[in-house]
């Protein structure tokens, strides 16, 4: 048992200079779990493009999303999946994302609260996958 003792003052106290990739797993674990916590934070706008794979009505006017400042150093990419109620006259009633990285949810669910689509004679629901580039 003394002899342990004595081990345990000889060893290292900062796991993170015997190691370089635990510091900067650390780290990663941190920024993303940071990104948890205080949720999205945009950027200026940057390559979010729009796609439009399960939609029955045609969007006539499109806001392009915001790019997370916050997702810039880690090059993050990803598409998210939102739901869309439309209003006869073609504004969006409400938006709601199914799917997708967090950092990215927000803003594409702000952006499509922002589209306009074609008018027609009764509410529909839309489904439409905004995807996020660096």
């Amino acid at each position: 048992m003394v002899g342990f003792v004595l081990e345990l003052g000889k060893m290292k106290t900062d796991p993170f200079r015997s190691c370089p990739l635990l510091a900067a797993s650390c780290r990663w674990i941190a920024i993303v779990m940071l990104a948890f916590l205080i949720g999205p934070i945009h950027g200026t706008p940057l390559l979010a493009q729009q796609a439009q794979t399960e939609t029955h009505r045609k969007a006539v006017q499109k806001m392009a999303a915001i790019y997370p400042a916050m997702a810039k150093p880690l090059k993050l990419s990803g598409t998210v999946r939102v739901a869309v109620k439309v209003a006869p006259n073609g504004s969006v009633v409400s938006a709601e994302a199914l799917g997708g990285h967090p950092l990215f949810t927000q803003p594409a669910v702000d952006a499509v609260r922002q589209w306009r689509f074609e008018a027609t004679r009764q509410q529909t629901e839309e489904v439409v996958f905004i995807t996020f580039q660096p």
